[in-house]
């Protein structure tokens, strides 16, 4: 078993192998981090969509919004996650953000966390499991 700071860092070095900036690497790693930290499978997933990250293609979304949906390939939740911790504080004032067509969704859910921290409250997101990996 490895530590969380392991889990971390092997996942920062794992990002940013496939492709991501080191800020994002960072980002990714203290999120995997926090799935591990509660028993779910963060590294699992991680590993699994780097993987699939390769075969496929993913849509970036960069300006979040009450309602998104990707109509042709999912999101790709590093992306995703990232731009919500970016724009928190903009988003905060939403009721209920939506998100439909999301890759590895336990992912991106990781980033939802860390952003609720931030901002001190419950954050309401709702996700479509039904095109989800």
């Amino acid at each position: 078993m490895k530590s969380l700071s392991e889990i971390e860092t092997t996942v920062k070095r794992a990002s940013k192998a496939a492709g991501y900036s080191w800020g994002v690497s960072e980002e990714t790693g203290k999120s995997i981090r926090l799935l591990e930290l509660f028993s779910l499978p963060g590294i699992k997933h991680l590993n699994e969509y780097l993987n699939q990250k390769n075969k496929s293609k993913f849509e970036n979304l960069n300006l979040i919004s009450e309602n998104n949906s990707s109509s042709n390939n999912p999101y790709c939740p590093i992306t995703l996650g990232v731009s919500f911790l970016d724009q928190i504080n903009v988003l905060e004032n939403l009721k209920k953000i939506e998100f439909k067509n999301v890759a590895y969704p336990i992912i991106f859910i990781s980033f939802i966390s860390r952003s609720s921290e931030i901002i001190g409250k419950k954050i309401n997101v709702k996700i479509d499991e039904k095109k989800c990996y």
